[in-house]
């Protein structure tokens, strides 16, 4: 069970690397702090390890991801928005 950390912040409990597809579906809804991407041909991001997670970008996540940025063991360290804008379709803004 993941930990809150702060009113509707988690901590991934046993973080563990994931394809982006398996990501996506997972944390759909949520803005994530992710590590350790991977990246492959063309820098396509292949995977990542999820480590907090929150429905909205209130949360404190972004001092996470400053945290998670100054661990040189974490690599390549970033935010992925999930979370469905109104009135969008992908990259089409309606």
């Amino acid at each position: 069970m993941d930990r809150e950390i702060s009113t509707g912040l988690f901590e991934v409990e046993n973080p563990v690397y994931q394809s982006y597809d398996d990501i996506f579906n997972k944390y759909l809804g949520n803005v994530i702090v992710v590590t350790n991407i991977e990246r492959g041909e063309h820098k396509k991001t292949l995977g990542a390890i999820v480590r907090y997670y929150t429905k909205t970008s209130k949360d404190g996540y972004l001092d996470k991801w400053i945290e998670c940025s100054n661990n040189p063991e974490y690599g390549s360290v970033m935010f992925w928005n999930f979370i469905p804008r109104p009135n969008s379709l992908g990259g089409l803004f309606l």
